[in-house]
């Protein structure tokens, strides 16, 4: 299957967890890494199945290399309708009315943009005691799991 990954960072953190699903799941997939900040919106255009994983930035917003992306798909005519897509969003949970909101407003534009989420977003805690880049590939496997199931019914 083929899925592009969009990587949307400050610090560096957002690409570091997408290389380790590169690094999981390349052999089984033909998987694309993308940075917000080298694309225009045109990416969405033909792409079936996307990850975007984010990290949050200021106020619980876009991080800045990924809102010219942002801003440009918000204003891109046209439906997303046929994209798959899952969010992967860092944040810390110190920062409680915004933690991980990065991540949710990219989850919110994509579906109010006609793309049909198919899991859950996935929240990565900075504080947390857990193995961030262990969680997103347990997600993304599974999330993997469903846009294949998903091919076969369609």
């Amino acid at each position: 299957m083929k899925v592009t990954l969009l990587v949307v960072t400050m610090t560096g953190t957002a690409e570091m967890i997408a290389e380790d699903l590169v690094a999981a799941f390349s052999k089984e997939h033909e998987l694309t890494m993308v940075l917000a900040e080298r694309t225009q919106p045109e990416l969405f255009d033909g792409t079936q199945h996307l990850v975007v994983v984010s990290s949050t930035y200021g106020e619980g917003e876009v991080p800045d290399p990924g809102k010219p992306l942002y801003e440009g798909l918000r204003r891109k005519d046209g439906e997303l309708k046929g994209l798959r897509y899952g969010v992967v969003s860092l944040g810390d949970s110190i920062y409680k009315e915004t933690f991980a909101n990065g991540g949710r407003l990219w989850d919110a534009l994509l579906a109010e943009r006609g793309a049909t989420r198919l899991a859950e977003t996935l929240l990565l805690d900075a504080s947390g005691s857990a193995d961030m880049s262990a969680l997103a590939v347990d997600w993304f496997g599974a999330w993997l799991r469903t846009a294949a199931q998903a091919e076969t019914t369609a």
